[in-house]
């Protein structure tokens, strides 16, 4: 099946930005704004089991931060999950069902439950 997934953090991009993702995640978990990162990544890198995850998807895998959103996205509470298949755009997960996710296996259990479903 051809298509993309397209994940949108709820963070800036960059050097400077990410560190300061990295120290706000430890310190102050509980008000850090943005479950993609906080499932996904530790300190620095991205969480092995989760990269290994998307490298058995069939699908391109996209990355985008809040200024780095492209003008066709749809409107959506960040972050998310988009799917873009051949009818364009739609939402695979919503950031309420990334908050319900506790740790990375929630995650990717929930995304290959999405995915069977369409």
């Amino acid at each position: 099946m051809a298509g993309e997934i397209i994940f949108v953090y709820n963070a800036k991009s960059g050097i400077w930005n990410g560190l300061l993702d990295s120290l706000h995640k430890v310190s102050s978990p509980e008000t850090y704004s943005c479950e993609l990162c906080q499932l996904t990544y530790g300190l620095t890198y991205m969480n092995r089991k989760w990269k290994a995850f998307l490298l058995t998807l069939p699908y391109k895998i996209t990355f985008l931060h809040l200024d780095e959103l492209w003008s066709d996205l749809p409107k959506a509470e960040f972050p998310v999950a988009f799917f873009k298949g051949t009818e364009g755009y739609d939402i695979l997960i919503s950031k309420e069902e990334m908050r319900s996710c506790k740790e990375i296996q929630d995650l990717i259990v929930l995304m290959k439950y999405k995915l069977d479903e369409s």
